[in-house]
């Protein structure tokens, strides 16, 4: 019973560490759809650590290791997790977080860092989302997650991102072959230069065939940042409350967050 009430804490204290990289209001935050063999781990045991907690109990997390509880009522972050998230739930352009570095990963993989220890990994259509208290520790766990169903790890395809997702990277890069510099791009589009910079790190990592087919966004930086807010609202009120604040009907209402999806952590 203790070690069942350590665990449930745990993972409550990992999910909450999970939020504060989350998208700026209350999205969706599972692991969407997936079934226990698409999911990513390191397998029963890792690096000395035992399998602590699993999405039978998380809903989305693999929990290595056990960590001392405080005194009290408080938590602890234990020493390795893995999330699965989708694609659409959880991506470098959906955050409002930005990584301070994006590389490829083990063939296509799209690598987003938030800190030594904190590193989102896109892959197909999931985010596999990283949390370690030790650097050396995140290099190996890159190195080995792998699907469950999986005996050893596998190159990683490339991530495959939503349309509204992908049309926000050819929004910057349409821009670049008009305007020379990050600041000219920014002023042309609405979208601020870190978030300029970053967009066109991760097409060019991309590679032009993933842009290629996609459309040039209509919608303006302003209206997208609206409708962004309002698929935020529907995380907060509901669809029903946030379309009577709005004034609009609830199909109303869908259609138009549709129109971000993948951009608002809501899918």
């Amino acid at each position: 019973m203790a070690r069942m009430l350590r665990a449930g804490r745990i993972a409550l204290l990992a999910a909450l560490c999970a939020l504060l990289l989350a998208p700026a209001a209350g999205g969706q935050i599972g692991g969407g759809s997936l079934s226990p063999d698409e999911m990513y781990w390191l397998g029963p045991y890792y690096a000395g650590l035992r399998l602590e907690g699993t999405p039978a109990e998380t809903g989305k997390t693999y929990i290595y290791g056990d960590c001392e509880l405080p005194e009290g009522e408080g938590g602890c972050s234990p020493p390795l997790e893995v999330q699965n998230w989708t694609s659409c739930t959880r991506n470098p352009i959906g955050l409002d977080s930005l990584p301070y570095k994006v590389f490829l990963l083990r063939g296509g993989a799209l690598a987003a860092a938030y800190g030594s220890t904190s590193i989102d990994v896109g892959t197909g259509r999931q985010t596999v989302t990283l949390f370690t208290n030790e650097v050396e520790l995140m290099g190996a766990a890159l190195r080995d997650v792998r699907r469950k169903s999986e005996p050893a790890p596998q190159p990683l395809p490339p991530p495959v991102y939503p349309m509204p997702v992908l049309r926000e990277l050819k929004r910057v890069t349409v821009a670049a072959n008009r305007f020379h510099g990050i600041e000219a791009i920014a002023r042309a589009t609405g979208v601020s230069p870190a978030k300029v910079e970053l967009r066109l790190r991760i097409a060019k990592l991309l590679g032009p065939a993933a842009l290629a087919d996609v459309p040039v966004p209509t919608m303006s930086t302003a209206t997208v940042r609206r409708l962004r807010q309002l698929s935020f609202d529907v995380g907060y009120d509901g669809p029903a409350g946030a379309a009577r604040r709005h004034g609009m009907s609830v199909k109303e209402l869908k259609r138009k967050i549709r129109r971000v999806r993948g951009l608002a952590g809501d899918c």
